[in-house]
């Protein structure tokens, strides 16, 4: 074998996932066809979630320090035009007080990591760079993956290499233990298993529904020029566009999403007549790059694991972007995939532990593809009546009017803890679900919950620290009250599960602890998401153990397939 595993694709995805593979030792290789890192903005909004995990990987304080500058609020706001009048706002922290905040509005973010507004742009960079300093992780760009086929030990993959100043143009062959595509909605790897996606393609709005043109450009004065406050992101609803602007950097650089009109042809005229007609005001613009991409889509692959071949990210699903969830989804795969792949490639699990892949983040992103889709509903039909832009008493009241629902809609979009934390895998076969129903999975209410398959509530610890940052990077077993378990039960688990850290909290923690987690011990997965649960370690905790691992036979419960598989709605595009 060349490496453990091959990745295709070396977007956020891809990145993250190499980052927590080489960081546990498996050797891995990387392939993009790209010659670097994007250079295009793209997803813009951190989850909660996501945060999380980049803070697992040691890259979250680095993040956290980019995007927009650190005393810059990263509000939500909507206007007729930006120069023109504002109709709602959601105001948000900035970014250094955002933790502060979190902790203080622990009953909505539970959390050691709030959301954080950054663009990818500035993110890949920090990804590739934690990758690159893992000695078993190689990240090759320029680089285009032909041909994948797999057996029953392994997976065998051709690439061509362009040639660039570092390396002359050549054609390699890889041999890996596994390979996942990471390589986007066109992705070469799905394509090679015969999956198709399966949902709602192309649904059409009046906005965040059809061909969409993203424009990214720089424009200095455009916040001094509206006499607004600044924001991150921009909605505007001209009477003859729609806008959506992203503050990129907080310096002048911005993308702007405009959906095309039927039968138009993009130009640099039409791009620079649209800028103008969002902008509402003479203000001078360069416009640095343009792309072209589909809204109206909520489709997930009909499979997400094939033998030895996973999708994760856009390869695997693929959303309307509003409330930032694809590129989140993506990350959260890759972190429920590279535990499992670092067991397996250590021969520690069983072979149906690649299958649970599928069964729990098939549901996964089946549920966040609707309520993306719901979020777009509920601001992709919002229409303005004509009096909203007529000044006067009347074309006030329009307006407030419209605004109420706007800053509704905000709210029900963008503060979102229940979409970020409250995921779960309660019909995985890796676990003996409890008897009783878990909280309601709502998107703007989080209700911590311990019951196995939960993501583990998380709690701010007496010294300050978080809960998190005492769990191992492997297995953790918690011992919610103090009690040091019993050195044969510790040594079964590890007999087991191979790493497993004991977590002992303080006497000060221990009450709060208890009101979380609600027994005892608890066994945590290296995705934070709870294995099992229980006052003793007995039997049961054993069983839970090597279920977890997939040691024993258990009736497989994949994931229902997803519904209306259909011709590739992308490459037929």
């Amino acid at each position: 074998m060349d490496c453990d595993v091959l990745i295709v694709g070396a977007g956020p995805v891809g990145l993250f996932l190499a980052t927590s593979l080489a960081q546990q030792g498996l050797r891995v290789e990387v392939f993009d066809a790209k010659s670097g890192t994007s250079k295009h903005p793209a997803a813009n909004a951190n989850s909660a979630r996501t945060m999380e995990h980049f803070r697992r990987i040691g890259v979250s304080a680095h993040i956290r320090q980019l995007g927009l500058p650190p005393d810059q609020s990263p509000d939500v706001a909507y206007f007729t035009t930006i120069s023109g009048h504002e109709l709602a706002r959601l105001s948000q922290p900035a970014s250094r007080d955002a933790v502060a905040y979190a902790k203080a509005h622990s009953f909505t973010w539970p959390t050691p990591e709030p959301p954080h507004r950054c663009s990818q742009l500035y993110i890949e960079p920090v990804l590739l760079d934690a990758a690159r300093r893992q000695s078993t992780c190689n990240v090759h760009f320029d680089a285009t993956v032909t041909d994948l086929v797999q057996d029953a030990d392994g997976v065998s993959a051709v690439i061509t290499l362009s040639e660039t100043p570092d390396r002359p143009a050549q054609v390699r062959r890889v041999r890996a233990r596994y390979a996942v595509g990471c390589d986007g909605p066109r992705s070469f790897v799905r394509r090679s298993l015969g999956l198709r996606y399966g949902g709602v393609a192309s649904e059409k709005r009046a906005f965040m529904g059809g061909q969409m043109d993203a424009v990214y450009f720089y424009a200095p004065t455009l916040v001094e020029a509206s006499g607004k406050a600044p924001a991150w992101q921009y909605w505007t609803f001209g009477p003859t566009q729609r806008a959506l602007i992203v503050a990129v950097d907080g310096r002048g650089h911005f993308i702007m999403n405009v959906q095309r009109h039927d039968d138009e042809t993009p130009s640099d005229d039409v791009v620079r007549s649209r800028i103008a007609q969002a902008l509402g005001a003479d203000i001078p613009f360069e416009v640095k790059s343009a792309s072209a991409w589909t809204a109206g889509h909520a489709l997930v692959a009909e499979r997400l694991v094939v033998g030895r071949v996973f999708l994760c990210g856009d390869a695997a699903h693929l959303f309307t972007p509003t409330g930032g969830l694809g590129y989140n989804t993506g990350i959260d795969d890759a972190a429920n995939l590279a535990w499992k792949l670092v067991a397996l490639v250590r021969g520690n699990a069983g072979e149906a532990l690649a299958q649970s892949y599928d069964a729990e983040r098939r549901p996964a992103g089946e549920r966040n593809t609707a309520f993306a889709r719901n979020f777009a509903d509920s601001i992709g039909y919002v229409a303005l009546p004509r009096e909203a832009y007529e000044p006067g008493p009347d074309g006030d009241a329009a307006r407030h009017a419209v605004g109420e629902y706007l800053a509704f809609h905000a709210r029900h979009e963008f503060v979102i803890p229940g979409v970020h934390l409250g995921t779960r895998y309660e019909s995985s076969p890796l676990l003996v679900a409890e008897p009783g129903s878990p909280p309601a999975d709502n998107a703007n209410l989080y209700v911590p919950c311990a019951r196995p398959g939960h993501r583990a509530p998380h709690a701010w610890l007496a010294d300050g620290s978080s809960l998190y940052d005492a769990m191992g990077q492997q297995f953790t077993l918690l011992c919610v009250d103090a009690q040091t378990p019993e050195a044969s039960a510790v040594q079964t688990a590890r007999d087991v599960l191979g790493d497993v850290v004991v977590v002992m909290p303080t006497l000060a923690d221990v009450a709060r602890l208890r009101r979380l987690y609600e027994r005892s011990y608890v066994l945590i997965r290296p995705d934070l998401h709870v294995a099992w649960r229980g006052d003793t370690l007995d039997d049961a905790f054993v069983m839970a153990a090597r279920r977890c691992l997939a040691l024993d036979a258990f009736e497989a419960r994949a994931a229902t397939p997803s519904a209306n598989p259909m011709p590739d709605p992308i490459l037929n595009s």
